[in-house]
């Protein structure tokens, strides 16, 4: 079912009242997928400050389009579609530098009452987990990302990823093959 806003307007609707020249519409549209869309980009690209941007990017590519959603599957699915196109293209262009945000460092400082040993083996496994998602095609990543992070139907991941239901179920067996051989790799248990 579609998301709708607390009044019970649907992504749909406000995004017609847009294109009919409800500019408050917009306002929102966004306001209702903002926060989902973000934390979607935020796991494919990894950096809060580009997945902002990249958010805002989805959002204005939809704006612009001159009417380009044809409703053929859910707004939210569409939206999804643009931004997972613009994270990768991001992926594929940015350099490859890394550092260290106060954010990462926060997290990584264990919570009071935690045993040393257990928070440690608890960070080693994610952090194993992140190398091995940050290891896999973007297409891999994307798929497990909306099919178990955003919790879409094979159909709706389809639908993001332009592929049919059929394809998703294959691609997602391979991408699920492909992470468990790089968390071999890298000696996780339980995983």
């Amino acid at each position: 079912m579609e998301k709708a806003d607390e009044r019970g307007i649907s992504g749909e609707e406000l995004l017609r009242r847009f294109y009919d020249g409800d500019k408050d519409a917009f306002d929102e549209l966004v306001a209702l997928y903002d926060n989902g869309l973000y934390l979607y980009i935020n796991r494919i690209v990894h950096d809060h400050h580009e997945a902002k941007l990249l958010t805002i990017e989805t959002f204005s590519e939809l704006a612009t389009s001159g009417g380009g959603y044809k409703g053929k599957s859910s707004l939210k699915t569409y939206l999804y579609a643009i931004g997972k196109n613009l994270a990768a293209r991001h992926i594929k262009t940015r350099k490859r530098e890394r550092h260290i945000s106060s954010e990462e460092i926060l997290k990584i400082l264990p919570d009071v009452g935690e045993t040393a040993d257990g928070f440690l083996e608890r960070e080693e496994s994610r952090r194993l987990l992140h190398d091995a998602m940050q290891g896999l095609k973007v297409e891999h990543r994307a798929v497990l990302l909306l099919l178990y992070f955003e919790d879409m139907s094979y159909l709706e991941a389809g639908s993001a990823m332009n592929r049919s239901e059929a394809q998703i179920k294959s691609l997602a067996h391979r991408a699920k093959a492909a992470l468990k051989r790089k968390l071999a790799g890298g000696k996780v248990s339980g995983v």
